[in-house]
């Protein structure tokens, strides 16, 4: 039954619980659909912390990202505390992990750059989450938002809310949040690591200690590596989950940028087997990826987390990869040294998080000084003059233009992508990385907004779907522009077959089961090809919709192709659907008419 909240709002049924506040969804006076958090008494029994929350109203209200569940309006009567925001059907990142135990590294890298660029856009507004973690991120079809940026502010604020994020999440706490240091971006990186860390295998790195144990370990051990991660993933999961803030990237928007580009990277990559006991800790003081030690001083993480080459085989009796000995490392440091001391490169003495690191058997390059006069002191060429510059800038986030005019005497090679995340023509991606030499080339990946077109307003080549379905309902959302077949348990192998052109980068679509079926114990196996070549299989079951976003690039044929693995043998009226099926291209390439396609 519905009641009242303040004077423009009415609470219905409640949709969950957690250690701040009960969750209900509710309307407006229009009539408009939120979900509303309604805070613990205890963590609002304050009047004074309460106003101070208040006047960030308009801070958390302003926020608007993709991948956020937006903040609409805080709600204050009498001693209760609520914030309305979006209705998010889809359940949280948690409910998914439980039913599908791990995910892909393709879809672990997707979600994650989606969950980077959400923080980056609540850092960037002075906000710092300090509660990342499956629970707070909500899966809005195959978007993940996160939510819950405002209210954990409010909770560390009080005795009750600190006690609650202690103990409630000691499994994502960074390091300086279990020493009692100020929460700062970086914390919230950390977590976002041993997030991805739980999707890439099913469990937190120190899963199974206690809670004291759990905050000992973030600070003293890095997580042992779980066979089967790609080096390229576990290269960035380090980098994130580094002991030290100042070891940790930059910023949200790297870490998004870079997760994003690894996506297509990652595509044939298979599922890590699920675990139910982490690797064991890697102690700081022993050898292991990113924990080496030199003089005592924990080794920084690679500069460039994203791995170009292929890394050494991982030895079948350990956890992490083979590094290169401590007493080379320490060669290679008094080498550095020394070359210092002769007057080597200015940026030998660079911090970690500007020093490019050494990769296989590689160092960074230096710069030795002239014989005739003492080295160099001053910065390396600024981007806007007119010589080519002697050190790579960072031109990420910058237009393209702006960024052509930083690289003067450099052949600069450009790549589109896709990006809903970032504005036209911004640069979202660099190769080389920042810090090092320059050479002659670099290329550079830019955003571009996509043109769309709906599956379902292109002729199949060859076969056709057998439902009239132009929306559907699946777990209780709606969808639109959808396509689906009626099918039962004896449904054998079906496709459907599209002549695309070549003129599509992606192909995103939501599959399940119609809400409306007959048979909830239904199950299917749905296959996407493209040109020949399987590049998604998955099952699809009532109540389970499952996201899919493909490379199509460069394809020809897109073959949909589905048969029933199981079922009741009675009942009918049961359609497996994609909804909201989109073909996304740029503008130049996508076809400047619907493809007609003939078989």
């Amino acid at each position: 039954m519905e009641k009242p909240l303040g004077s423009r709002y009415r609470l219905g049924d409640q949709l969950g619980a957690g250690a701040m506040g009960r969750v209900f969804a509710g309307s407006d006076e229009q009539g408009k659909t939120y979900a509303f958090k309604v805070l613990r008494d205890e963590l609002v029994e304050d009047p004074e912390l309460v106003a101070r929350f208040l006047q960030e109203r308009s801070i958390l209200t302003g926020l608007r990202h993709p991948n956020l569940v937006g903040v609409h309006d805080l709600v204050v009567e009498g001693e209760t505390v609520a914030i309305v925001m979006d209705l998010i059907g889809g359940g949280d990142l948690r409910a998914r992990l439980t039913a599908e135990k791990t995910l892909l590294p393709a879809e672990v890298a997707r979600i994650g750059a989606g969950v980077a660029a959400a923080l980056a856009a609540v850092h960037q507004a002075g906000v710092v989450h300090r509660d990342v973690k499956p629970e707070n991120v909500l899966m809005d079809g195959t978007v993940p938002r996160l939510t819950d940026f405002g209210i954990s502010r409010l909770a560390t604020a009080t005795d009750l809310g600190r006690r609650s994020l202690l103990v409630g999440t000691p499994q994502y706490l960074a390091p300086e949040l279990g020493k009692g240091l100020e929460a700062t971006p970086a914390s919230d990186l950390y977590s976002l690591g041993i997030l991805l860390y739980e999707l890439c295998c099913g469990v937190t790195p120190f899963a199974g200690q206690s809670t004291f144990a759990v905050i000992r370990l973030h600070e003293s051990a890095m997580p042992g590596r779980p066979a089967g991660i790609p080096d390229q993933l576990w290269d960035v999961l380090c980098w994130l989950m580094a002991k030290r803030p100042a070891d940790r990237p930059e910023s949200a928007q790297q870490v998004a940028t870079i997760l994003d580009a690894l996506v297509l990277e990652l595509m044939s990559q298979p599922l890590v087997l699920p675990l139910t006991t982490p690797p064991k800790p890697v102690p700081l003081n022993e050898t292991g990826l990113g924990t080496e030690t030199v003089f005592g001083t924990p080794a920084p993480p690679p500069r460039r987390p994203v791995a170009t080459t292929t890394a050494p085989p991982i030895p079948t009796g350990g956890n992490v990869r083979p590094r290169k000995s401590r007493r080379g490392r320490i060669v290679l440091t008094l080498l550095v040294v020394f070359a210092v001391l002769l007057g080597g490169g200015w940026f030998a003495l660079r911090s970690p998080q500007s020093t490019p690191a050494a990769t296989g058997n590689s160092v960074a390059p230096t710069t030795s000084a002239p014989d005739s006069g003492p080295a160099p002191t001053t910065d390396p060429p600024s981007a806007t003059t007119t010589a080519k510059p002697t050190i790579v800038p960072n031109v990420v986030g910058k237009k393209l233009a702006a960024a052509q005019d930083a690289l003067p005497g450099v052949q600069v090679t450009t790549v589109d992508k896709i990006d809903a995340t970032a504005d036209d023509g911004t640069v979202i991606a660099q190769d080389p990385q920042p810090g090092g030499a320059m050479g002659d080339t670099v290329t550079l990946t830019v955003a571009r907004q996509a043109e769309l077109v709906y599956l379902d307003s292109v002729h199949p080549a060859s076969g056709s779907w057998s439902g009239n379905v132009t929306n559907t309902d699946i777990a209780g959302k709606n969808y639109l522009h959808a396509l689906g077949s009626d099918v039962r348990s004896g449904t054998r192998t079906e496709t459907v077959e599209y002549n695309i052109s070549k003129g599509f980068r992606r192909f995103t679509a939501t599959a399940g089961i119609d809400d409306n079926a007959g048979d909830s114990s239904l199950k299917m196996q749905l296959e996407v090809f493209a040109d020949g070549r399987e590049i998604f299989n998955k099952p699809v079951t009532f109540g389970a919709p499952v996201p899919i976003d493909l490379d199509i690039s460069g394809v020809l044929r897109l073959r949909i192709q589905y048969e029933a693995v199981s079922g009741a043998e009675c009942c009918t009226t049961n359609y497996l659907v994609l909804g909201t099926a989109e073909l996304l291209g740029l503008p130049g390439e996508v076809p400047t008419s619907t493809p007609t396609t003939t078989g």
